[in-house]
């Protein structure tokens, strides 16, 4: 498939640089800020603080695995840490990529069914089961659902369209025998998905050969799609709620990285700069 760069150029631009550092005053970050506020001065507001929060806690994990895997790599370069190790360590930073990815979705989709226009008839199973349920079996949108979560929260949730690619890869790898192997070599952090003799992740944009993948490239593409996404599902969860006043900026500081940035944001900018 070919790489949407204006999605990644997107979630780049949620970071600032200052004198002091990086901050990230993201929508997520803006939302979460004001809905916390907001009731706590007594607004009332559909229950979607703790999900908000929870979306945060799993984007925190994804940008702290992407810099302990760039320190692994650094010690197996070195020979500080050995092959054996090495690969262990990554297989399982992956594994917990997909899965953190695949978490943020499902908590997203608890968000859009509580400021939906119609909640109790619209599923709170899950993102997944949130897109089964706006289509049919031919694939044809449901006129009677769109209307119950409403005409933009179903364009949102449609135009994930990414979704199923980390999805499937994370629930062939939970619930189907996959294994994730990860294949030495220095500088680079390379792997591949499989079931028997069957490769699971095809993306010949981010492959390293034939058979094998690049995880920078393919976690920055993913990571910067999930980051672009999720600006677009707080603005329209914000036009949704009730007009209050903004506690964002209000002694509510912002996400801040200091002068180092996590690795993960590295590696969006090299996909941007793949020729």
């Amino acid at each position: 498939m070919s790489i949407d760069k204006q999605k990644l150029k997107v979630a780049l631009s949620t970071l600032h640089k200052t004198e002091e550092g990086y901050i990230c005053p993201s929508e997520l970050v803006k939302l979460w800020s004001n809905v916390r506020n907001n009731k706590l001065w007594g607004v009332e507001l559909p229950p979607i603080g703790s999900f908000l929060q929870y979306i945060f806690v799993d984007l925190t994990n994804i940008e702290t695995l992407s810099s302990r895997l760039v320190w692994e790599l650094d010690l197996a370069d070195k020979g500080e840490l050995d092959v054996w190790r090495w690969t262990r360590f990554a297989q399982c930073d992956i594994d917990v990529f997909h899965i953190e990815t695949r978490s943020i979705f499902d908590y997203l989709g608890k968000v859009i069914q509580r400021v939906s226009d119609h909640p109790e008839n619209v599923t709170d199973k899950g993102f997944n089961d949130l897109r089964s349920w706006l289509v049919d079996e031919k694939g044809e949108v449901k006129k009677e659902n769109v209307e119950r979560l409403g005409d933009d929260l179903a364009k949102l949730v449609l135009s994930a369209e990414w979704f199923n690619d980390i999805k499937n890869v994370r629930d062939e790898n939970l619930h189907r025998g996959a294994d994730t192997m990860v294949f030495p070599k220095k500088g680079r952090i390379l792997f591949q998905v499989s079931k028997g003799y069957r490769n699971l992740v095809s993306f010949p944009e981010v492959q390293y050969n034939d058979n094998v993948i690049d995880f920078e490239l393919y976690a920055g593409v993913y990571f910067g799609y999930l980051i672009e996404f999720l600006e677009n599902a707080c603005q329209v969860v914000e036009k949704r709620l009730p007009t209050r006043k903004s506690a964002y900026g209000a002694g509510n500081p912002r996400k801040s990285y200091g002068k180092q940035l996590p690795a993960i944001y590295d590696w969006i900018r090299k996909v941007l700069e793949k020729k």
